[in-house]
């Protein structure tokens, strides 16, 4: 077991005695997650407020709250992938939540862009570069997952 995994076991207290019963364990592990999605969509809710509301300080305050979201969904995907459940695969792509997730992410971190701005940005070319940049990561993110869920595809045709 990965020092990864053995972290990730120790943060969900999963070898604790309560897991041993298998109703107990179903209805907390969905607790669990919906008061993760709870806590996500709070804080990216919130980061894409306090830009707005709240100026440099709320931008400051947003900034942490949404790479530290950022950062902990990455760590939930990353320890289901080393227990062999590639959510890419298993999720639908395009689903209704999923974008309203990524254009929430992306109001509170454009947010954050503009009131901690410096005068880099004050040219309308500059703003067109990190447009153009942003679509350009965006494509190469789905051109990440797509190859992923066909791999896996391939991977489960031949396992049958």
């Amino acid at each position: 077991m990965s020092t990864f995994t053995k972290t990730m076991r120790i943060v969900g207290d999963l070898d604790d005695e309560f897991y041993d019963d298998e109703r107990q364990r179903d209805v907390w592990n969905e607790a669990s997650a919906i008061g993760f999605q709870l806590f996500l969509w709070a804080g990216l809710i919130g980061g894409a407020i306090l830009p707005w509301a709240a100026n440099t300080t709320g931008a400051w305050i947003a900034l942490g709250i949404l790479v530290v979201s950022t950062l902990i969904s990455f760590a939930t995907i990353g320890y289901s992938a080393v227990r062999g459940v590639n959510i890419y695969t298993a999720a639908k792509a395009g689903r209704l939540r999923g974008i309203v997730v990524g254009v929430i992410a992306a109001v509170g971190y454009v947010g954050v862009l503009v009131r901690l701005q410096s005068d880099v940005y004050s040219q309308v070319s500059s703003w067109a570069g990190a447009a153009v940049g942003a679509v350009a990561g965006g494509g190469v993110v789905a051109l990440i997952i797509w190859q992923m869920r066909k791999r896996n595809a391939r991977f489960e045709a031949e396992e049958i």
